[in-house]
């Protein structure tokens, strides 16, 4: 059976848990269709206890930065993208989607502690909650839309549903690839009789210099400000071209 509030009102009512489910199935990059999700579970959400719309603790997002973005992100701290998911495991963060991707100048990884104002849902919050599993294990059994969704994701993604906006300041990782090993090895002092040794060694410890991988929290920040930099010298050169013009 349902739960039912004090209000003899459904805590977890069949809407709740397909809009729910329908935004774990996820929308393939759409972002049209994000957005429709969003604003079905942003609707549902609101009549939630507050404490499933609470999150005191950090959070992550993995997010593939492209040239287009750089201004919003870096230059001014707040790019907004509405309603999307985060992370609280680090590690999950991480590996989503891969570390690279072509089309991408970088994946990022944002930490962030959200507002009280960018909480929409903490999924992990509903799902230590005894009526809400019950509640999803009825809708199963109805076979609710987008019931498989659901029951498939739990909280296996450690997933909160944020407004919150992404800021440059707060990414801890920056991912990409490393030069190629000569260059490496130049900038580890390697002498070139050395390198075959070196190679061959750091393969059979499992470990390829060459593969993707991310920064350190400082060497990302580190990144950050060369690009605030270069990225402020060239809207300065514009400005003065224009001027002269």
């Amino acid at each position: 059976m349902d739960a039912i509030s004090s209000g003899g009102i459904l805590k977890f009512p069949d809407t709740l848990l397909g809009a729910i489910g329908a935004w774990q199935r996820g929308w393939r990059e759409q972002q049209d269709v994000r957005i429709g999700l969003a604003i079905t579970l942003l609707e549902q959400a609101k009549f939630l206890d507050s404490k499933f719309r609470t999150v005191d603790f950090p959070c992550y997002r993995k997010r593939f930065l492209h040239v287009g973005e750089l201004v919003a992100t870096i230059i001014e701290d707040n790019l907004h993208e509405g309603a999307v998911s985060w992370t609280t495991k680090l590690e999950f963060a991480e590996e989503f989607k891969g570390i690279v991707r072509l089309d991408a100048l970088t994946g990022a990884v944002f930490r962030h502690t959200p507002e009280p104002s960018e909480v929409v849902l903490n999924l992990h919050a509903l799902w230590s909650d005894r009526d809400f599993v019950s509640a999803v294990e009825s809708y199963k059994q109805k076979n609710g839309d987008n019931a498989d969704a659901l029951v498939h994701f739990r909280d296996t993604q450690g997933e909160v549903i944020l407004t919150a906006p992404l800021r440059g300041s707060e990414i801890i990782r920056l991912s990409g690839t490393p030069s190629f090993f000569d260059d490496l090895c130049d900038k580890a002092g390697v002498v070139p009789e050395r390198r075959d040794d070196v190679w061959r060694q750091l393969f059979a410890s499992g470990r390829d210099p060459t593969m993707p991988r991310y920064t350190t929290t400082e060497g990302a920040q580190t990144v950050i400000g060369n690009v605030i930099t270069k990225i402020r010298e060239l809207l300065a050169t514009i400005r003065e071209k224009n001027s002269v013009g």
